[in-house]
């Protein structure tokens, strides 16, 4: 049986390790798929059930690691504010946003290894650990870099573990309801925004900065141990060495640690195009959100952080609305939307945003379509190479991501820093311009998908 299945690599749904300890696949329980079987049929799926409660777990994930991140904006008008760090431009201070952000990314591609060696459960919880830890040792940073470090680093990569490891968990309960179930999934991201930012604000208006962030890594620790036990996968990844043994979704097999064969496929390929160019502008908006207000608009510091959290209600909200229609008008036909909408309120409403009333407008507008856009990339992804090898698509397609993240709100910052302090424009025209450039990739993938005009896809 080893033999047949070296003599065949390319079978759809099996993969196989071309080394001599091997391990033998029950003729039983291995199952070859075609490749018009990847996308599995909806008897497959429970659509329900105990998949409501991984919904649940990944929801609190979503709050407490991607919802943080955009939080970043409010300390840095205090850390600007009260010039907490000496000699620093904000520049120099707007590093530690965008430096989680990538780091949140940067564990993808060693995602489903590590889960194979440690096993789910464990994984989260280091993940859960360093994220805590990371704010709590922030709350003592004298000098910037320990902040960049702690917050930045030691954070991102601890909210990485968390987020990528179950990113994939709620696909693998719904195929009808999965973006319905997605949705509501990431949606934790823009709740965890909208509650953290007033409510970060008004702590560091009442306990000051350092104890702001003990409190955050303190409650963090608490609420995502809380909802540890309910992060339970379908599909399980073999250790090396272990045998095979069959479940009632066909074989557990051992992916290879970096499956790179995904990228020989040819709409994955635009796919990686599009996470790779739309990351350089995805969250310029959302740090430079209460820096603007702030300094350009002119207004207290509290203003921002209303700002921050009507954008992430709006983005909680539209992450699940969106879901809930791109099951019925199609998945990519909904990205290609969210993510050219993008780009067209950057232009067309913040760029004219001379009041609070117009950058209100802006917010709205692009909290919407930048939470569709969010909800929709594990939902096209699983279109595009099936649920299955879904783990391992995202974890290329979020470390695609993470130079675009990392860079994308410096270089705002430094476009603005030399011309007209006072201007924004430029950083404005490259948020835009990357999600429309970004939008066209996703039409490839469209029409390679379905060449009618009107399909839904």
């Amino acid at each position: 049986m080893p033999a047949l299945l070296a003599s065949n690599p390319s079978s759809e749904g099996i993969d196989v390790v071309d080394d001599a300890s091997a391990f033998e696949v029950n003729v039983e329980a291995a199952s070859i798929k075609t490749e018009r079987e990847q996308e599995e049929s909806v008897e497959d799926f429970p659509e329900g059930g105990f998949g409501w409660w991984v919904v649940v777990a990944s929801f609190a994930i979503n709050f407490f690691t991607l919802g943080l991140t955009s939080t970043f904006g409010v300390y840095q008008a205090h850390f600007l504010a009260v010039h907490a760090f000496h000699n620093a431009s904000d520049t120099s201070i707007s590093w530690v946003g965008p430096i989680a952000s990538g780091c949140v990314f940067l564990p993808g591609p060693f995602i489903e290894p590590l889960m194979s060696v440690f096993g789910l459960k464990p994984l989260v919880f280091i993940g859960i650990l360093a994220c805590s830890v990371a704010f709590i040792l922030a709350s003592f940073a004298r000098e910037l870099w320990e902040l960049h470090m702690t917050q930045g680093f030691l954070f991102g990569i601890g909210a990485g573990l968390c987020y990528l490891s179950t990113v994939s968990l709620a696909s693998q309960y719904f195929d009808r309801k999965r973006g319905l179930a997605n949705g509501i999934s990431v949606a934790g991201a823009g709740i965890g925004t909208l509650v953290m930012a007033p409510l970060t604000h008004e702590m560091i208006a009442r306990v000051g900065i350092p104890w702001c962030q003990r409190i955050v890594g303190i409650c963090m620790f608490g609420c995502l141990m809380a909802v540890l036990p309910l992060i339970r996968p379908r599909f399980k990844l073999l250790e090396r060495g272990s045998n095979a043994s069959g479940h009632e979704y066909g074989a557990v097999v051992r992916r290879p640690y970096f499956d790179w064969r995904l990228l020989i496929i040819p709409r994955f390929n635009w796919l990686c195009l599009f996470a790779f160019t739309m990351a350089f502008g995805f969250l310029v908006p959302v740090f430079m959100i209460p820096p603007y207000s702030r300094f350009y608009l002119q207004q207290l510091p509290g203003t921002g952080a209303d700002l921050l959290s009507l954008y992430a209600a709006v983005n909680a909200i539209s992450r699940v609305l969106v879901g809930l229609v791109s099951d019925r008008v199609g998945r990519t036909n909904s990205l290609f939307i969210c993510t050219f909408m993008c780009g067209v309120s950057c232009l067309a409403i913040w760029s004219f945003a001379s009041t609070v009333g117009i950058m209100a407008l802006f917010v709205s507008f692009y909290g919407f379509f930048s939470g569709g856009l969010t909800s929709m990339i594990p939902a096209v992804t699983a279109q595009v190479v099936g649920v299955e090898k879904l783990p391992g698509a995202l974890g290329i397609i979020y470390f695609a991501q993470i130079l675009g993240y990392v860079l994308g709100s410096p270089i705002a910052s430094t476009i603005r820093r030399s011309g007209d302090r006072h201007n924004p424009v430029g950083s404005i025209i490259w948020a835009g311009t990357a999600p429309l450039i970004a939008s066209l990739f996703v039409l490839v993938i469209r029409f390679q998908t379905n060449r009618r005009l009107f399909a839904f896809v």
